[in-house]
């Protein structure tokens, strides 16, 4: 059976037998292809130079960093009537035909703002969004703004917004909003995320809308007592950015985890986030596990359980927590303060909290404190006060909770061959509840003429919900301990 041939192809093939068929001709000239460059527009051409010019970023990608000033912006910035002190640039990779690039603009002294401007392969501006920004009043401002009076009805606002993209390329666009009106001070914030769609437009991405008993399903669930002494994310699933059950305004951008789920009775549910080690501007943040209570699907109360920060001259380290059947979250917190390059003060507190029907957590006791440093020793006492320029030198050691907050500290007086150092305790007033002499090597001076009249130059950084002192603290001396009762007195 023969099928019909359609009409085109018919005329096709007697052409083109027709054509074979003619006397071929003597001479045959082939002439080569000339492949000839499409005409590009001088803008286009000015645009390619100006992108490819540009730093190229990778993602993750936070706040700023890496861009390069650039004169030429004016035209792709379509701002042409301000004028800035400074821009600084760079490009992502082009996908699909689309090119994000990110302006950082000083407006002037008191301003700067920072655009994401997606432009398509003609270098046409597709979209644009404002990541970041600082803007605070200028100085004739903040005089306008002094108390006067008459009522000031004038507000100061100081704005700070920055962003970071993560690999899954949303952007996240944090903002702090300061307002002060006659001295007070109001403040919000707010965290909104970005998709640059696939035409080049920036949306917002919304919030998940999962029921927190699908979203608590994918911590995985254990039993009490449940003990945390270790963090190990590799297993473990990552939380979603989006989720409206964690609060990111200000939490950092790695990577947070579902580590746990804990039912404690008819009080609570609660989640543990682990993190691993990360990097915060102030130094480095060792692994860490936030324990938040929820009731109703609503967020009650946090605490960390484990890990802690590393500062320039302090750090805090959760080394081990138990939560209990009792509803009783059992941590150990180690504070540590950096006198030089060769000692440290060293606190460990043995603290019990607890979760309350209503799912807030309260500091139920101290179960021991005990405070410990290489400096206690008097030859290494009498070395490191001698070095110090002021005839008086203070040092905060730690806190006692009792009755009103109780602070110990240190004093030492260094002049000449004359040499003394003691233990304060003092309380929410700076009076010297009792006192204790470490060591007397005074030769004219009398000890009550030397002896510190109040702590000088205190730094409190006393934490309110840690529990009661239920027992003595604890100084460890060389060859002694020093015991200081919850009441601030020292047992002699």
């Amino acid at each position: 059976m023969f099928r019909a041939i359609p009409i085109v192809c018919f005329i096709w093939l007697v052409f083109n037998s027709s054509c074979n068929n003619r006397p071929k001709p003597a001479v045959i000239i082939e002439h080569k292809s000339i492949n000839i460059a499409p005409v590009v527009p001088d803008s286009m051409t000015k645009y390619y130079d100006f992108v490819n010019g540009l730093t190229q970023l990778k993602l993750p990608y936070p706040n700023a960093y890496e861009l390069k000033e650039i004169k030429d912006y004016a035209h792709y910035l379509g701002l042409d009537s301000i004028t800035y002190q400074q821009v600084k640039a760079g490009r992502f990779a082009t996908t699909n035909g689309l090119t994000p690039v990110i302006f950082d603009c000083e407006i002037n002294d008191y301003e700067r703002r920072t655009w994401l401007l997606i432009f398509n392969d003609n270098g046409v501006e597709q979209s644009r969004l404002q990541i970041a920004a600082d803007v605070r009043p200028s100085s004739e401002e903040e005089a306008a703004d002094e108390p006067t009076a008459v009522k000031d009805t004038t507000t100061t606002r100081f704005t700070s917004e920055w962003f970071y993209i993560g690999l899954d390329s949303v952007i996240e666009v944090r903002a702090r909003q300061s307002a002060y009106v006659q001295g007070s001070q109001k403040v919000s914030t707010s965290l909104r995320f970005y998709r640059i769609g696939a035409k080049g437009t920036i949306k917002e991405v919304s919030r998940d809308k999962e029921s927190f008993e699908k979203y608590a399903a994918r911590f995985p669930e254990r039993k009490l007592p449940a003990v945390v002494d270790t963090v190990n994310t590799a297993a473990l699933k990552t939380v979603s950015r989006l989720t409206p059950y964690f609060d990111f305004r200000e939490e950092s951008q790695d990577p947070l985890y579902a580590m746990a789920k804990l039912e404690i009775g008819n009080r609570a549910t609660a989640l543990l986030y682990a993190r691993d080690t990360i990097y915060l501007d102030e130094g480095l943040n060792y692994p860490a596990v936030k324990l938040i209570t929820y009731k109703k699907g609503k967020e009650i109360d946090k605490i960390v359980v484990y890990g802690g920060t590393l500062g320039e001259h302090s750090e805090t380290i959760y080394r081990k927590c138990t939560v209990d059947k009792d509803a009783s979250i059992n941590l150990q917190e180690e504070d540590s303060r950096v006198v030089d390059s060769s000692f440290r003060f060293k606190t460990v507190y043995n603290m019990q909290y607890e979760v309350l029907p209503g799912g807030k957590i309260i500091g139920r006791q101290a179960t021991s404190i005990v405070h410990s440093s290489k400096l206690y020793n008097e030859k290494a006492l009498m070395k490191y006060f001698k070095g110090r320029y002021s005839t008086h030198n203070y040092i905060s050691l730690f806190n006692i909770r009792a009755k009103d907050n109780i602070l110990v500290g240190l004093h030492a007086y260094h002049k000449g061959e004359e040499q003394y150092l003691e233990l304060l305790t003092v309380n929410k007033d700076n009076k010297i509840i009792d006192r204790y002499t470490v060591y007397d090597h005074l030769k004219k001076q009398k000890a009550a003429d030397v002896k510190a009249k109040k702590m000088e130059d205190i730094e409190d950084d006393y934490n309110d919900r840690r529990g009661r002192l239920t027992c003595d603290a604890i100084i460890r001396l060389a060859g002694k301990d020093l015991h200081i009762t919850p009441g601030g007195k020292f047992v002699k």
